[in-house]
């Protein structure tokens, strides 16, 4: 008689690593952000944040597009960047900005836009970094840029400061995200912005503008968006998890056909000549 035990425990191994696995990546897919460090964007061609600013008692919508990828060089190097069109739409007017940006430090290279029907094309040497990564709560930076306006040539100076002054959870309309809150100029004493990025979402979910006194004087919050580097990312888990199934299916279905065959047939012994 063929022992069972053996194949048996096997299979009920089997049976709990899958389900071990579809539980793990539940969590990881379903289960609500956690506040942690925060790590810089990886943009893709086709991403897009949708936001709804309200300013008093004036309401606009800004859209953000990440367009092609390259490169421009100024005095202070050479920088990969993305073109980003930003379409702010209010009940009368609508305006576009072209911007260079890089998703490594989402920092601004180029700006160009229109004032007072003319054509404006802004430098920033070196980029006017928005975030130094990773943020964690009390980094800091003091930095420095040069603005040139480059069909006129003048420039002026420019020096700003910026502290992570929390770590937490921000519910906007677009969801729950995990974020770190940036804080510009570092001192609170004067007006000030409160930006809340988050890595998950790829870019900022809420922009809080501040006067000196501490009132919130304008509030922008992520609607809408599409970033593809973190729905890679859950692809990925989802693909893995399926590799793991269909090798357990695999093994298990071998075991049975086995099982079933019974061990293999001995051929009769010859028996030993006289």
């Amino acid at each position: 008689m063929r022992r069972s035990g053996p194949p048996m425990r096997y299979l009920r191994s089997l049976s709990a690593a899958i389900a071990l696995a579809v539980a793990f990546a539940s969590i990881l897919i379903v289960s609500p952000p956690v506040a942690a460090t925060q790590n810089h964007p990886s943009w893709t061609q086709g991403d897009f944040w949708v936001y709804t600013r309200t300013q008093g008692s004036t309401t606009s919508t800004i859209r953000l597009d990440v367009h092609e990828k390259s490169t421009l060089t100024l005095t202070s190097g050479t920088y990969s960047v993305w073109n980003v069109t930003t379409t702010t739409t209010s009940s009368s007017t609508t305006v576009v900005t072209n911007s260079w940006i890089q998703d490594s430090t989402l920092a601004t290279v180029r700006a160009h836009f229109t004032v007072l029907g003319s054509d404006v094309l802004v430098d920033f040497d070196p980029p006017l970094v928005d975030a130094v990564f990773p943020l964690n709560v009390n980094a800091q930076w003091s930095l420095s840029t040069t603005i040139r306006v480059v069909s006129s040539g003048f420039t002026f100076p420019l020096t700003y400061t910026a502290t992570v002054i929390a770590e937490n959870t921000t519910t906007v309309a677009a969801g729950s995200f995990s974020v770190a809150v940036i804080q510009s100029p570092s001192s609170s004493g004067g007006p000030h912005n409160r930006d809340h990025y988050s890595e998950g979402a790829g870019n900022h979910v809420r922009r809080e503008s501040y006067d000196a006194n501490g009132n919130r004087v304008s509030d922008q919050q992520l609607t809408s968006y599409r970033y593809q580097s973190s729905t890679l990312g859950l692809l990925l888990i989802g693909i893995g998890i399926a590799i793991v199934a269909v090798i357990a299916i695999a093994v298990i279905v071998t075991m049975r056909r086995r099982r079933a065959r019974g061990p293999p047939q001995q051929p009769p012994q010859t028996p030993p000549p006289p």
